[in-house]
């Protein structure tokens, strides 16, 4: 059986992860549909925060480990994991794009 507090965590990161990179979505829609920059820049914040509470999820866990507490390794934790290294990389791509887009459109 593992560790409840674990799964909690793990559910977190994936809840915050998710939701993150949900903004991010949005952040490209509003660019590539609609070309609102500004638009796009306000998704990419609000995943930010986002992305932010599941990062500050991870560092608590490493940190309990480097303080000497188990932390069970779980198919579920792999899982956090993936969705919350892909939401960090979606949302740089995502900067790059309005960035990007921003570039050219100044010409």
């Amino acid at each position: 059986m593992m560790d409840e507090k674990t799964v909690e965590q793990s559910m977190q990161l994936i809840l915050h992860s998710g939701t993150g990179r949900s903004a991010v979505i949005e952040a490209i829609q509003a660019l590539a549909k609609d070309h609102d920059i500004e638009k796009a820049r306000k998704a990419i914040e609000a995943a930010g925060q986002e992305i932010g509470k599941a990062h500050d999820i991870q560092t608590a866990m490493m940190s309990a480990e480097c303080d000497g507490q188990p932390v069970e390794k779980s198919i579920l934790l792999i899982h956090a994991q993936d969705h919350f290294m892909t939401s960090l990389a979606v949302r740089d791509m995502a900067k790059l794009m309005v960035d990007l887009y921003e570039d050219v459109k100044k010409g």
